[in-house]
């Protein structure tokens, strides 16, 4: 059973101290602890949070059987397309399905509010997300190199899931 939890302000530290077992336990392959230590702090310290809010993102808790196992975050632009932040598992919730039950909740905010499509962007090596949102219909639009400063440079895909 999962349940979505809106994130508080007074949460932003135990969405630091997830985001920061989930990256470390993930990602260590794909990009350097130097990295993973600086996006960390880039994407999850307490005003950036705070601003994610104040700019309309929906960042909520994924529970698993009443256990914290990840989050995610998303939020509708301009240009009538949700685009999904943030979506996090620990290793231990990988493979329960709860992934997809969260890019349905995604496309289900989508199509309530009238959007026409759901963006994200993924790490051209993560092979295991690529499979993962192409199986529930994602489609590669493109590859965009976003320089996150500190001399680091993120190469990912662009993926679209259209609304029907």
């Amino acid at each position: 059973m999962a349940n979505f939890i809106s994130i508080a302000q007074n949460q932003f530290e135990l969405v630091f101290n997830l985001s920061k077992e989930i990256w470390n336990d993930n990602y260590s392959d794909m990009i350097t602890q130097d990295q993973i230590d600086y996006m960390l702090d880039m994407m999850y310290n307490p005003e950036r949070l705070q601003k994610d809010l104040d700019d309309g993102y929906q960042w909520e808790f994924i529970y698993h059987n009443n256990s914290l196992v990840g989050y995610l975050a998303y939020v509708m632009k301009n240009d009538n397309r949700v685009f999904l932040s943030k979506i996090y598992l620990k290793t231990t919730a990988q493979g329960l399905g709860l992934g997809k039950l969260a890019l349905n909740r995604v496309k289900e905010y989508a199509k309530t509010n009238d959007c026409k499509a759901v963006y994200l962007t993924v790490n051209r090596g993560n092979e295991k997300g690529i499979r993962a949102y192409k199986k529930v219909g994602f489609k590669i639009i493109g590859e965009e190199n976003f320089d996150i400063g500190n001399g680091y440079v993120m190469n990912d895909y662009i993926f679209e899931y259209t609304i029907k």
